[in-house]
């Protein structure tokens, strides 16, 4: 009974330091609770699969515009040079459709602040 009750102490405080840990990576990451909020619904942070809508957003940085693995990509972004940079990200994000007419992309972030957050973490996407 002795070891029963050890056994059963130490998976209380195992799931709870999960938690905790859990809790914890949700708060550390500002920038990735922003992509889960803003962008996941058509942007992967992992590897490109088939059901992603738009382009996987892992190695976003120094890609060319119109490229990556998604079937969706506007004819403005193909026929456009830009290539993701910080800069050219922190451009386009703020106002998709005044950096690239014609853009697919719908989502704007305006905060200055989220948009470093979210920045910070598109550049760790590998």
């Amino acid at each position: 009974m002795v070891s029963f009750h050890h056994l059963a102490h130490a998976a209380l405080v195992l799931a709870g330091l999960h938690s905790a840990a859990a809790v914890a990576d949700e708060f550390t990451d500002p920038g990735r609770k922003i992509f889960e909020r803003r962008c996941v619904g058509c942007h992967e942070g992992t590897p490109p699969s088939a059901d992603t809508l738009g382009p996987s957003l892992v190695g976003i940085i120094g890609r060319k515009a119109g490229t990556g693995n998604s079937s969706v990509h506007s004819r403005a972004a193909i026929e456009s040079d830009t290539v993701w940079t910080r800069s050219s990200l922190r451009r386009y994000l703020s106002d998709p459709g005044r950096e690239m007419p014609g853009t697919f992309m719908p989502v704007q972030v305006q905060d200055p602040k989220e948009l470093d957050e979210l920045l910070n973490y598109l550049q760790t996407l590998r």
